[in-house]
């Protein structure tokens, strides 16, 4: 179907031994739901057009709940013995941040209490770092279900985002 409907050879479609194809890395059914023309010439083309490949992710953001121009992430400062018991288990978030300021934990960020968060831990360059996962976090677990990879998607936007000077 999918050879057929964007009218290419199917043996030059190339994808995974598990069948994730393109630059996205799309599974079948990822690509027949999210994939889209960016680049407006009437066909999609993940495997080697970047501007269909960025185009689909973000639409496959969009669909799980990705919200333009709101945070991804809150750092987040951590007290008490309690701490700990603040950690998400898995990547839903699973506590709000009332739950978790009883817990100990604070945020610089102005977050409503009933905000639900994915509450985490990574090793960082001087120690253990704490973070909250937001609602748009939240969305690029969706796509890979690790949140190092989340946490590693958003600090290279942010290096893009500055190396292009639009802080």
């Amino acid at each position: 179907m999918l050879a057929r409907e964007e009218q290419v050879d199917p043996l030059t479609l190339k994808g995974s031994y598990a069948g994730a194809m393109g630059l996205p890395q799309f599974m079948p059914s990822s690509f027949r739901a999210y994939a889209v023309d960016f680049d407006g010439d009437g066909h999609i083309n993940i495997w080697s057009n970047p501007d269909d490949a960025i185009g689909s992710v973000a639409s496959y953001f969009k669909r799980h709940g990705w919200m333009s121009g709101e945070p991804v992430v809150a750092r987040a400062e951590v007290s008490g013995e309690r701490a700990d018991e603040g950690l998400t288990q898995g990547i839903e978030p699973a506590k709000t941040v009332g739950e978790l300021r009883a817990l100990g934990w604070s945020s610089q960020n102005a977050l409503p209490d009933d905000m639900p968060v994915t509450a985490f831990r990574l090793d960082g360059e001087n120690g253990p770092e704490y973070w909250m996962g937001l609602k748009n976090f939240y969305a690029i677990t969706r796509y890979n279900r690790s949140v190092m990879y989340a946490m590693a998607v958003h600090q290279l936007s942010d290096m893009l985002v500055q190396a292009r000077g639009n802080k």
